[in-house]
């Protein structure tokens, strides 16, 4: 019984603080949009204002015969937030209010992918970042297959790690809430926060290194059965015999992955692959290069052809683009194109594609937000 009730007042306390996330209320408005009976939320509010999560302060009313009200708004300063990227060459650390907004940050050179050396690394951001302040819970990013309920690393092609329990590991060292997630479905936590209310399904797709993407279904962030939800790199497209980094042939990264691209492109020109960049590749594309132009278009009709399946499967219309493919500006007008020619008519019309806000790479709002959400959600103060 004392879990139910439990469990009942952290999604309550949820409902409050998500109530609460972008707009101040009264209490009697407060309760209006919540729902939650009076005595529930005054004892809540009571508790929160205590604990100083959130804030009562007067409100100036010409009203002389009624009690001045009062305004309740979430405490941004209440505790602060470590984000931590762990990037295939670097760890990025950062500190940020409850308002996401960074406070410091840091950076260091991933030299050893050894896991003691990787902890190790971050037990010294995490010392570094704390000092004196009082924190809410630390976030970290991987790129890799990860199950966030059990804090584990269940395979990275990159660092060679599997079934890793890793917040197991760093709660021997650090004692704040820790909170693991695969890079790009916590990007997609982040890109959430700039939908309206009323959109409840977001599909991101980041293209880099690889191509990955997250998804939410009815404002939950879908992880499927395995943890592994969101590999639409790892798709078949095409019979083309490449052999891909999963060990599988014809997958959308063996076409559609900026290094796939580029080592397309060098094959065709008959060039060392060393010897193309992105920037230069993008120069080609500029100057009607016909062999660059061939293989760009090829790489997003195989993208649009992922997207298409997830997007008529799922009924999704909200598409936000992120990642180093971005930088080629006329990649979301021919996306776009593509798409229009594998979409269902009635999912296109209705599909708004944007670009991400974020640069994936170089900065740990994933991580942020997956400690924020966890807050707003209710589930830690």
């Amino acid at each position: 019984m004392g879990i139910k009730l439990d469990f009942l007042k952290k999604a309550n306390r949820g409902i409050i603080l998500q109530t609460l996330k972008k707009n101040n209320f009264t209490r009697v408005e407060l309760q209006k949009y919540t729902k939650l009976a009076a005595g529930t939320l005054s004892n809540l509010v009571k508790e929160l204002v205590q604990d100083g999560v959130i804030l009562e302060t007067n409100i100036e009313t010409t009203n002389l015969k009624g009690r001045k009200g009062k305004l309740i708004s979430v405490n941004f300063d209440y505790k602060c937030v470590i984000g931590i990227k762990i990037n295939r060459d670097t760890i990025i650390g950062s500190l940020n209010s409850l308002s996401g907004d960074l406070i410091s940050s840091m950076t260091f050179n991933l030299t050893n992918k050894n896991i003691d050396d990787v902890i190790t690394q971050i037990i010294n951001i995490y010392n570094i970042l704390k000092e004196n302040r009082k924190i809410l819970g630390i976030g970290i990013t991987i790129p890799a297959q990860i199950d966030p309920l059990n804090g584990i690393i269940k395979y990275s092609s990159h660092f060679k790690w599997e079934n890793i329990p890793f917040v197991e590991i760093l709660s021997n060292h650090i004692t704040h809430p820790i909170f693991i997630e695969n890079d790009v479905r916590a990007m997609t936590l982040a890109e959430s926060e700039f939908l309206s209310n009323d959109n409840k399904n977001l599909l991101y797709i980041n293209v880099d290194s690889g191509v990955s993407a997250g998804i939410i279904l009815n404002n939950s962030l879908f992880l499927g059965d395995n943890f592994i939800a969101g590999q639409i790199g790892h798709t078949f497209i095409e019979n083309n015999g490449k052999k891909c980094i999963c060990g599988k042939n014809g997958c959308l990264e063996t076409i559609a992955s900026i290094p796939s691209i580029l080592r397309e492109y060098a094959l065709q020109k008959g060039i060392k692959e060393e010897n193309i960049s992105l920037k230069e590749f993008l120069e080609q594309i500029s100057e009607s290069d016909e062999v660059a132009e061939k293989v760009f278009l090829h790489a997003i009709s195989a993208l649009s052809i992922a997207i298409s399946n997830i997007s008529n499967t799922f009924n999704i219309s909200n598409l936000i683009i992120g990642g180093e493919i971005l930088k080629a500006q006329d990649f979301l007008p021919k996306l776009k194109q593509s798409l229009e020619t594998f979409a269902l008519p009635y999912v296109y019309k209705n599909m708004t594609i944007k670009k991400s806000h974020f640069n994936h790479k170089n900065n740990t709002v994933g991580a942020i937000y997956v400690v924020l959400n966890k807050f707003f959600a209710g589930d830690i103060l």
